[in-house]
């Protein structure tokens, strides 16, 4: 079961991925956190964003590849895990869009990855997440006005790409609360489906 979390720069996201995460383990369900900038090719991808060197469509491939591999690198022990995704494909389009790129360009180069179950978008406001900003860490430093692109990208394809709606102006324990309930009306009400999917999509990623 392939869970997202998205939204601008330090809306909450990776403190309620590990919020999640250990509330799974707490009830015994195995789950699994993928972040991005972890393979090698994101670790690169992070050092050519510090040095500037890096323009949207280089962006583009480069951030599909690391997806990539952290997809193709997962085991048949890893895959039956609940995967938590620090972002995924919906953040490769709205960002791209804000700068500029085509969405259905930026849609093909994803193509490749099985769908989400189930995603939120947790929404702040781009003063929020300049605000929230802080030397430690990672963070290309956006503007507002960027920002504000950025956001009006992501609230365009909300329903084209799942996400469920969240207020991140609020307290991250009330933000948590609600998610987790509607992941566990979710998983409780689709977990057959969602295992024969993931065989499925199991059997695609070795092809």
């Amino acid at each position: 079961m392939i869970i997202i979390l998205e939204g601008l720069d330090n809306c909450g996201k990776t403190t309620l991925i590990d919020m999640i995460h250990n509330y799974y383990q707490s009830i015994d369900i195995k789950s699994q956190i993928s972040k991005e900038f972890e393979t090698n090719i994101g670790k690169e991808l992070k050092n050519m964003a510090n040095s500037g060197n890096l323009d949207s469509v280089l962006k583009a491939y480069l951030f599909a590849a690391d997806r990539y591999i952290r997809m193709k690198n997962l085991s048949n022990e890893e895959r039956k895990k609940l995967l938590l995704f620090d972002r995924y494909v919906p953040s490769a389009i709205a960002y791209r869009m804000a700068e500029g790129i085509d969405k259905e360009w930026i849609s093909n180069i994803n193509s490749v990855f099985p769908k989400a179950d189930i995603g939120f978008f947790i929404d702040i406001t781009p003063i929020e997440s300049v605000k929230r900003n802080t030397d430690i860490k990672f963070n290309i430093k956006a503007s507002p006005e960027h920002l504000s692109h950025v956001r009006e990208a992501y609230l365009s394809i909300l329903n084209e790409q799942n996400l469920i709606y969240i207020d991140g102006m609020r307290p991250i324990e009330i933000i948590f609360d609600e998610i987790i309930t509607k992941l566990e009306e979710f998983r409780k009400k689709n977990e057959k489906r969602i295992w024969w999917s993931n065989i499925f999509n199991q059997k695609m990623w070795y092809l």
